[in-house]
């Protein structure tokens, strides 16, 4: 499937529809969706714009297996990743790993013990796809500390965490998202960022 047509899908739009909105032809939205035909990179964002959707750039996650003499070869990637709501809090599914899962088939990804409960599982044993579809970087950053995992596999992937956590000191100057308070500060005239208790100015970043 096509980018235009899972924009176009997803929007709920037929092909004449999608075509209406961007002023062009049915039959070319057909031939770019069947591959007869490529569009220039404008006329995929003018058709995304008219589906209400537009063009993003992510990196590519790739993954190396990490021997293990106690569970074999596991996962890990290059880096972490997002899953989009709903799908990070969905019902999954997977085939039964034997005595390390005790069976069990189902879990709630809603429920965050059951979430980190699987998460300690795929980490452990999944493959590629079913990672990078369940594992979000935010939830597995809140499980990690609590997580029950081979020393193995938290050492391979206690980096990551560590990345997505930036690094970053609790004692660090608090963000200004999307510069919007030094902006305001700016239009009344006040000084931005306030002075921390005792005088001391704390800057702000972006």
């Amino acid at each position: 499937m096509t980018v235009i047509e899972f924009a176009r899908r997803a929007a709920g739009l037929s092909q004449r529809r999608l075509a209406e909105l961007a002023r062009t032809q049915q039959s070319s939205v057909s031939e770019y969706e069947s591959r007869r035909k490529s569009p220039t990179l404008e006329v995929v964002e003018r058709l995304l714009d008219a589906a209400d959707a537009e063009l993003a750039v992510k990196r590519r996650v790739e993954f190396v297996y990490v021997e293990d003499p106690a569970l074999g070869s596991f996962p890990v990637p290059n880096r972490l990743w997002q899953v989009p709501v709903p799908l990070c809090f969905s019902r999954v599914q997977v085939f039964p790993f034997g005595a390390y899962a005790d069976g069990k088939e189902i879990w709630d990804l809603s429920d965050p013990s059951e979430r980190a409960e699987f998460y300690e599982l795929v980490l452990c044993r999944g493959l590629d796809d079913m990672l990078l579809e369940t594992v979000d970087a935010a939830l597995l950053v809140e499980a990690w500390p609590n997580m029950d995992l081979p020393d193995s596999v938290r050492a391979a992937w206690q980096p990551l965490i560590d990345e997505a956590n930036g690094g970053a000191s609790r004692d660090d100057p608090p963000r200004d998202p999307a510069g919007i308070n030094a902006r305001m500060a700016a239009d009344i005239g006040m000084v931005w960022p306030r002075r921390a208790k005792g005088g001391r100015r704390r800057p702000v970043t972006a």
